[in-house]
């Protein structure tokens, strides 16, 4: 009966694809902040960081296009940026498959939204020796309507920087220097107007005009939260998810919530998002309440059974 009614106050999340996303950020949410001050050779405990060898396809496409420019990962970074973006028209659409196939797809087909590109740019990333860490916000709330992209350690330079390969653009400087993605939320909440630079020149901008841009990530700011994790290969070869990818995208998704290879989300705290982050811990309180109730359920369920058997059988007895 307790695992019904917590169903029933679930059901309103289940009308549309944005919701689901908040249900799945619910249950991964981490309760501490997203800490950014890290350098990549030292990341803070619970961070998923790949362990997992880079898929054979991975690796090749990094030998055989030169992705790897030595001793400079932001080069490194741009170069599998262009890669992504070469001769796409970017038609758009979600991918929603493993790595392998989600690649193919971006570069084939022009295929894929911004977390389709944000994967695989990490995949290739860690093929090419590059620490990528991913950043996203929201507009609803930590649901599904929002953007992820990425941020790279530049083991050079000492210091993080973004790049949202999606959108072809990332921000920087008065010296060119590519922004870190908390230097550019403190430019924006300070109402600056940071100067963007496309990752591609050649390739299709994400915007037709630069102040849109900026907007669309101003108005974000104060949903922003970071992927606590890198491990994209790990998660893509796990046989529960690997197992569930042929069903729908939510069940994969709990695949690896249910395998451990799942990324947890810690949200950037501010004095703007502290009712949105209450509910999203309240909802996560429920969804894992569920699954406790259905656990006991399931527990009963096998425990009364066993009874029953065993009264039919001193009976027969």
């Amino acid at each position: 009966m307790l695992a019904v009614l917590t169903a029933i106050t679930l059901v309103p999340y289940l009308s549309n694809s944005a919701d689901l996303v908040r249900m799945r950020n619910a249950l991964l949410l981490d309760k501490d902040s997203a800490a950014y001050a890290w350098p990549a050779a030292i990341p803070p405990a619970g961070f998923a960081v790949e362990q997992s060898t880079p898929n054979a396809l991975f690796r090749d496409v990094v030998q055989s296009n030169e992705l790897r420019v030595e001793g400079d990962d932001w080069a490194t970074a741009l170069k599998i940026g262009r890669h992504l973006l070469a001769g796409s028209t970017r038609s758009g659409g979600a991918i929603q498959s493993n790595l392998d196939d989600t690649y193919r797809r971006i570069v084939m087909r022009g295929e894929g939204y911004c977390g389709d590109f944000a994967d695989v740019f990490t995949g290739l990333a860690n093929s090419a020796g590059v620490f990528s860490r991913p950043w996203a916000f929201s507009f609803d709330g930590f649901g599904g309507h929002g953007h992820i992209f990425n941020e790279i350690w530049d083991s050079g330079r000492a210091r993080w920087a973004m790049i949202d390969v999606f959108s072809n653009l990332y921000f920087a400087d008065e010296q060119g220097q590519a922004l870190s993605a908390i230097e550019l939320h403190e430019l924006l909440k300070k109402g600056a107007t940071p100067r963007l630079v496309p990752v591609a020149p050649e390739a299709r901008p994400g915007f037709k005009y630069e102040d849109k841009a900026v907007e669309y990530y101003r108005q974000g700011l104060s949903e922003w939260y970071m992927w606590w994790g890198n491990n994209v290969f790990e998660y893509d070869q796990s046989p529960l998810v690997r197992a569930l990818g042929n069903t729908h995208r939510a069940f994969e998704q709990l695949g690896g919530i249910a395998a451990g290879v799942h990324p947890r989300i810690r949200i950037l705290d501010s004095e703007e998002n502290v009712s949105r982050r209450e509910d999203l811990a309240r909802l996560g309180v429920r969804l894992h309440a569920l699954v406790v109730f259905i656990a006991l359920a399931l527990a009963f369920a096998l425990a009364a059974k066993a009874v029953s058997g065993l009264s039919r059988l001193r009976r027969r007895q």
